[in-house]
């Protein structure tokens, strides 16, 4: 291998090259930690392409199918769920006005296409097709047909074949293959397998973030200067010879060393992208995770221990480089770079594998070939030893198609021998034209469009309590109550219920109620993002306990304390070398308690242990820092922070002596360790120092609270900036208010009590189950936003501002928060301590209903669980949803979005009593209130978009669970506190679990595209579309399925991609489409 030079590159080029990195990342989607499982599009990037595009592009760079199996459709259509109507008008787009004459029958290019798409006209493998035929009883009417063909079909000769089939794998080198892939395909060589596990490796042990017990050393150097420095020291990894001088040898810049590799390899530039692209691609678990690392500037892990795809690619491309070359060496004796394995390619005269052994043989005997006849001979001689033989299969496989075509047409046999060679050539370029493999769309569109059909089907009837409602749209009665449910399609079932037990109105509207926050709860350490991450939030809302609270607080955080440090002992003992083996013989039988409570009593198991808690860590009342502090009161909050830890460090350092802990003294420190003030310029009432220290030993203390205790104004000026962004100014605690109520629609007619609802899960032993959460609030249950909400829209100084602006709240309504368990369909009502005594009796009354209308939910989500047979009554429906919440070997304790096909915004009247069946977003939008259409903007550039990532992360994962799913939930592994894997390594499993969208071998999800419905005139939602690329690519790239109704004429209108609107028809069969289904049941 030639020399490569390794001087620094410029800045441009490396400033190129990340550029270059940034467009070839496109093929794989960010990955969010489990800790708040963010449902996202696998394709996501490439969604400026048309949606059948995109998936032929996942297929291969990702190696992952973009549709249902053919059978599986097939097996839609038997069972009736997709209807022979939808798959002509599928297959409409394709046809073309084309007949052939068969005897006295006329077969049209239409018949074909549907013939082949029902049956599958594809015969058998070359290898078994001989035996299949020979077991056939018409065996000699294909042989005889295939004799008949035989001056029709004309393959191309063998060896043109193969020099085609050479040019294009040259073609595709560096654009659809890597050198190594191409070396384990051509030479049988493994070393894709061992980049990957390198990769893995490095990855699993850099982006830790706790769970090592062991952690990895030098990653404050980042990911590449971290491998460089700890790879130096392995020895001979994967084989290769020397590594520890070439890795010694490498550039310190990333960049640099990228740009070295792929000039060793001798990538041409102008494939640069396509060939990072498949490096990316090969674990876009972990690729994904990077990209999303790097674009977290201010992720505290980020911050430490910076990561980055250019840093990811310079460490796998250099296993490449070496591997490569070693393989290359050894088994073709030519360098391991592009030019010199397109030239053997172009040398062999095959392409990869084909034929792999035959072609190398002939190569060791003409070592030189020096001219183009002797590069020829080999190809010679192979085609007239198997030419022949792919003639004759390719006669076998075209008689075999048109004997299946005709039994699905009911066409005679004979008829076929009396048709001319050529017309029957006819029949055989229509299918090879539309083969199975460009079956999916056609099935996809005739599967969305039985759903579409049904759901809307469904609307119709609900068309005249639109027509009926007052101007206002709005109900004259006051309501028993109203609540504000997550459009979370879990939701709907929920609501329907609700409303079924009580004079209820019920509001879907996106979990985060426009409430833009990071939360910190009681006790914790960290903030959580309460909201859509496709967002940015600038207030922050703590979590305090109330005023109200002195032992019982103590309490509390003695016993938290207490359980944390319990929790770290055993930790402790697990992880360390040694106490493990002392720690089962002692420890054994205390786990032995909750291995048999989880998974024998699991209800009742959690009741006692939730029990257990509340004695140890009492439970406290709390409230939230919902106002904002004004300048003066984040000054003096911060001043007694810092006058504390003084206190605290002195007494850590000497309390062993009589020191002087005054305000006075402790403020003289402070003020001296922010440069405020100096020794000399104390007060005359403030000691110069305490009796105990002496000059030296305070100036010492003095700089060790600058240092270790952050007393300085670095410091100072950052906890001022994040306490300054705790809470919301009046202004904006209005703004939030009227924002929520005027999209949801509730602008007059409020009720006594109006809920705003949240929504989260409770599972056990369950990695997955922030993706059980909610998705508006970036993973994270909905309470926080829920408490604050209610807690604005209850400040009668932000009612004031609301009248102001025309939305005026009754006296006598209020407003409190509640949170849905979407597994057990309890509902658990927060700061009730502050609700008026006159409410009492219309709480209680909701308390009663929301718990009957969780009851008779929970009977219908157990009716679609599949190991439950029977139909359970209410009460035991509870039960069974509470045992799956506690139940640690529950792989599926709820069915979570799975089935979700539709996103309605509109009014309620629309969908009021209709059961749709856990499916559907539901967002209210009520158009008379948007007369600018700024509301509905924020709809379909919002909670609409993480609808889509919902919608597109369980369709991808049912299509092909392995590729773009994450398995089965039996072998996954939690790894880094990060995500999981399968088995003890593996790529990060990034999509759904098997259980989550599969009932069995059939999908419980049926994986369709999004169908946004928005009642709203047409022009309006055509200019919104207009205002947003995003709204382009989701509609006219058919990603999203786009229909409209028209509140003032009453019609369906669908979206035609580019072209603009058309009316829904109603969906009855035709008499054409009722004689083709009597021809389909004859099939």
């Amino acid at each position: 291998m030639e020399q490569v030079e390794t001087a620094p590159y410029s800045e441009t080029r490396r400033m190129q090259l990340r550029g270059l990195i940034l467009l070839s990342s496109e093929i794989i989607s960010q990955y969010w930690p489990m800790r708040t499982f963010v449902h996202h599009n696998p394709l996501h990037g490439l969604e400026d392409l048309h949606f059948e595009d995109a998936v032929r592009r996942g297929h291969q760079l990702l190696g992952g199918k973009g549709y249902l199996s053919n059978e599986l459709f097939r097996g839609y259509v038997r069972s009736g769920r997709i209807r022979p109507h939808h798959i002509d008008a599928a297959l409409k787009t394709l046809v073309h006005d084309k007949h052939v004459a068969l005897g006295a029958r006329e077969i049209s290019h239409f018949e074909v296409l549907r013939a082949h798409l029902l049956q599958g006209i594809t015969a058998p493998a070359e290898e078994t097709l001989d035996a299949q035929i020979n077991r056939r009883p018409d065996r000699t009417l294909i042989k005889t047909l295939a004799d008949h063909l035989t001056p029709a079909l004309n393959p191309p000769a063998i060896r043109e074949s193969l020099e085609a089939g050479v040019h294009e794998e040259r073609t595709a080198l560096g654009r659809r293959s890597t050198l190594a892939a191409w070396c384990d395909y051509t030479l049988g060589s493994q070393i894709m397998d061992q980049i990957n596990g390198e990769s893995i490796k490095w990855c699993e042990a850099f982006l830790d973030e706790g769970h090592a017990t062991w952690p990895m050393p030098g990653r404050e150097n980042g990911f590449y200067g971290a491998w460089k420095f700890l790879a130096e020291q392995e020895w001979s990894p994967c084989g290769i010879a020397d590594s520890r001088q070439k890795i010694a040898g490498l550039p310190t810049s990333p960049e640099d060393a990228l740009l070295e590799h792929l000039a060793a390899l001798g990538i041409p530039s102008e494939v640069w992208q396509d060939y990072l692209s498949l490096h990316l691609a090969a674990l876009p678990g972990w690729a994904g995770f990077i990209k999303w690392r790097a674009d977290q500037s201010d992720y505290e892990w980020q911050q430490v221990y910076p990561v980055d795809l250019v840093q990811y690619l310079a460490v796998r491309v250099w296993y490449e480089r070496e591997l490569v070359q070693k393989v290359c060496r050894e088994a073709l004796g030519i360098d391991g770079n592009f030019g010199a394995i397109s030239a053997d390619m172009q040398r062999r005269g095959s392409p990869k594998g084909r034929p792999s052994a035959h072609s190398a043989r002939e190569g060791e005997a003409h070592p030189a070939l020096p001219d183009e006849g002797a590069t020829r001979a080999p190809l010679n001689r192979y085609a007239a030893q198997f030419g022949p033989r792919r003639d004759h299969t390719t006669q076998l496989a075209a008689a075999w198609r048109l004997r299946t075509l005709a039994n699905a047409l009911e066409i005679a046999p004979d008829v076929l021998m009396e048709t001319a060679p050529q017309e029957l050539r006819v029949l055989l370029e229509w299918i090879d034209a539309f083969s199975e493999s460009d079956h999916g769309p056609v099935w996809l569109k005739a599967f969305e469009a039985g759903y579409q059909e049904q759901l809307i089907g469904k609307l119709r009837p609900n068309l005249s309590n639109l027509q009926a409602a007052v101007k206002d749209g709005q109900r004259v009665v006051r309501p028993q109550a109203q609540a504000i449910f997550c459009i979370d399609v879990r939701s709907e079932s929920f609501r329907r219920h609700l409303e079924a037990v009580g004079d209820y109105d019920t509001f879907g509207f996106a979990g985060f109620f426009t409430v833009f926050i990071r939360y910190r709860a009681l006790g914790s350490h960290h903030d959580t993002d309460q909201f859509p991450v496709i967002m940015k939030a600038k207030n922050a809302v703590r979590e305090v306990p109330r005023t109200y609270h002195g032992q019982l607080l103590s309490r509390h955080q003695a016993g938290t304390k207490l359980l944390h440090a319990g929790h770290e002992l055993l930790h402790d003992l697990k992880e360390n070398v040694v106490t493990p083996y002392v720690a089962v013989e002692s420890l054994g039988w205390f786990y032995s308690l909750p291995l048999i409570g989880k998974t024998v009593f699991p209800d009742w198991y959690r009741k006692w242990t939730v029990r257990l808690r509340r004695i140890f860590v009492p439970p406290v009342a709390t409230s939230l820092t919902v106002d904002k502090l004004s300048r003066d009161e984040v000054e003096e909050m911060l001043a007694a922070e810092q006058r504390a830890t003084i206190r605290r460090a002195l007494q850590e350092r000497f309390g062993d002596r009589d020191l002087n802990l005054s305000l006075e003294r402790l403020e003289a420190l402070r003020r001296r360790a922010l440069d405020e003030q100096s020794a000399d310029q104390q007060s005359p009432q403030a000691p110069s120092r305490s009796y105990a220290l002496s000059a030296g030993e305070e100036a010492a203390f003095v700089e060790e609270l600058r240092r270790h205790y952050r007393i300085n104004q670095g410091w100072a000026f950052t906890r001022m900036e994040r306490i300054t962004q705790t809470g919301f100014t009046l202004s904006e605690q209005a703004f939030t208010v009227e924002t929520a109520l005027r999209m949801m629609g509730l602008t007059r007619n409020f009720a006594r009590l109006v809920l705003f609802c949240g929504h989260g899960s409770s599972s056990d032993n369950n990695p997955f189950e922030a993706a059980l959460d909610c998705g508006a609030c970036g993973g994270n249950v909905g309470k926080p936003n829920a408490r604050v909400l209610a807690a604005m829209a209850n400040k009668p100084r932000v009612r004031e501002q609301l009248a102001n602006k025309g939305l005026s709240i009754p006296q006598d309504t209020y407003f409190i928060a509640g949170q849905h368990d979407t597994t057990t369909d309890e509902v658990q009502l927060f700061d009730l301590e502050d609700l008026p005594a006159t409410h009492l009796k219309d709480l209680l009354r909701l308390s009663r209903d929301l718990e009957e209308a969780g009851l008779h939910n929970s009977q219908e989500r157990c009716s679609r669980f599949p190991e439950i047979k029977t139909t359970l009554t209410p009460s035991r429906a509870a039960r069974e949803t509470r045992r799956r919440s506690g139940d640690w070997s529950q792989v599926r304790p709820e069915w979570g979005l799975s089935g979700n096909a539709a996103f309605i915004i509109g009014r309620r009247d629309l969908t009021r009593g209709i059961p749709l069946e856990g499916r559907v977003f539901l967002h209210s939008y009520d158009y008379g209130e948007d007369p600018t259409g700024r509301l509905l903007e924020i709809v379909m550039t919002g909670p609409q978009v993480v609808g889509q990532w919902i919608n597109m992360e369980h369709y991808f994962s049912t299509v092909d669970n392995e590729v773009y799913g994450s398995g089965s939930k039996i072998y996954h592994n939690v790894v880094g506190r990060v995500g999981i894997v399968s088995g003890p390594q593996s790529d990060l499993r990034t999509g759904l679990a098997w259980q989550t969208v599969m009932d069995g071998p059939r999908p419980y999800h049926e994986p369709m595209r999004l169908l946004t419905l928005i009642e709203a005139p047409r022009e309006r939602i055509s200019q919104v579309i207009r205002r947003h690329h995003v709204l382009q690519h989701f509609y006219d790239n058919e990603w999203v399925r786009l229909a409209a109704l028209d509140p003032e004429e009453k019609i369906f209108y669908r979206y035609i991609p580019k072209q603009g609107w058309t009316p829904f028809k109603n969906g009855s069969p035709s008499l054409e489409t009722k004689m083709f289904l009597k021809e389909e049941h004859s099939l």
